[in-house]
């Protein structure tokens, strides 16, 4: 249990460590290419990564509805799917750029990749929603189990609010899904169905 106790903090601390190394990149009112570029690049990889993971143990720590879970959680991996998508298109781009400019046309040589598949511009807009309904409905599920506080599914809507405001809101955003999700790895009692 240590060790998911250890990815559930990880994988929203990697989205804050993004937003710093972030708006370090931007001081020069440019984000990208670079060395922050691609270290903040794989710091939101490697989270939402964990993230995936995360989705999958919080399905299986609600016993019922076992089926809201399961949908909830094939909704939110579909939207870390999405995410991945664009990071490591972004993480190309940024490698093959010399400029910003020059990252604005490399990137529209992956729009469509990996091919014309017809998806991309809802993996855009419905990518992030699915994972944030997948991961929201599970601690809903969680709350109703009295395994989560009832102001954990709050923050993370807010962290959510925040984000999409603002990316330069990344640190906070990632730290009101950070403290969401806390409680969860405090709690060691035994699972409570949610009937």
């Amino acid at each position: 249990m240590a060790g998911m106790n250890k990815i559930l903090l990880t994988a929203p601390a990697l989205l804050v460590a993004y937003g710093i190394v972030r708006l370090i990149d931007g001081i020069d009112g440019s984000h990208g290419p670079g060395l922050a570029w691609t270290v903040g690049h794989m710091f939101m990889l490697l989270g939402f990564l964990l993230y995936a993971v995360v989705l999958v143990h919080l399905r299986g720590l609600v016993r019922r509805p076992r089926w809201q879970a399961s949908v909830a959680m094939t909704a939110g991996l579909i939207g870390v799917l999405a995410f991945v998508r664009v990071i490591v298109i972004d993480l190309i781009v940024g490698f093959r750029a010399a400029d910003r400019p020059e990252m604005s046309r490399i990137g529209d040589e992956y729009d469509r990749w990996p091919g014309n598949l017809g998806i991309y511009d809802l993996a855009y807009t419905v990518g992030p929603v699915l994972f944030l309904l997948g991961l929201l409905t599970l601690a809903i599920l969680l709350v109703r189990a009295h395994r989560l506080p009832i102001w954990s599914p709050l923050l993370l809507v807010l962290g959510f609010v925040v984000i999409t405001v603002n990316l330069d809101l990344m640190p906070l955003g990632g730290a009101l899904l950070l403290a969401a999700i806390v409680p969860l790895t405090r709690t060691v009692r035994p699972l409570v169905n949610a009937g």
